[in-house]
């Protein structure tokens, strides 16, 4: 009982872990956003750094990389549908690169795109 318990122990760690290091640092605009309970897991998070580059797991990419990433994660969630992207873009970044962002991925089909905000304190 102690050994499963451990292993759990350790499996959580390790997960909090890798999923601190797909978020970058960034200074996200303040918004009180949506109000929701459940919360769904992002196929595909995408940041936009302050100076216009687009990192993709802890990765920069081009925006041709980008197209490819989405595709392929397209066909591992089963569908343009079950995609729902997550963009989380820096209060300082362009706004043109974001729109540039949001029509490759409409372009795509992705209806469904979210905006990471942090909440007003």
């Amino acid at each position: 009982m102690i050994d499963i318990v451990f292993q759990l122990l350790i499996f959580f760690l390790v997960t909090a872990q890798m999923a601190q290091q797909s978020r970058a640092k960034l200074d996200l605009p303040q918004e009180a956003g949506e109000e929701s309970k459940s919360t769904e897991q992002a196929g595909l998070t995408i940041n936009l750094l302050a100076d216009g580059n687009v990192v993709v797991n802890e990765n920069i990419v081009s925006m041709e990389a980008l197209d490819q990433l989405v595709d392929d994660a397209i066909k591992i969630a089963g569908g343009v549908d079950a995609l729902k992207p997550l963009i989380r873009a820096d209060r300082g970044c362009d706004s043109a690169r974001l729109n540039e962002v949001f029509n490759r991925l409409s372009a795509r089909g992705i209806s469904a795109i979210r905006l990471a905000t942090e909440r007003n304190r």
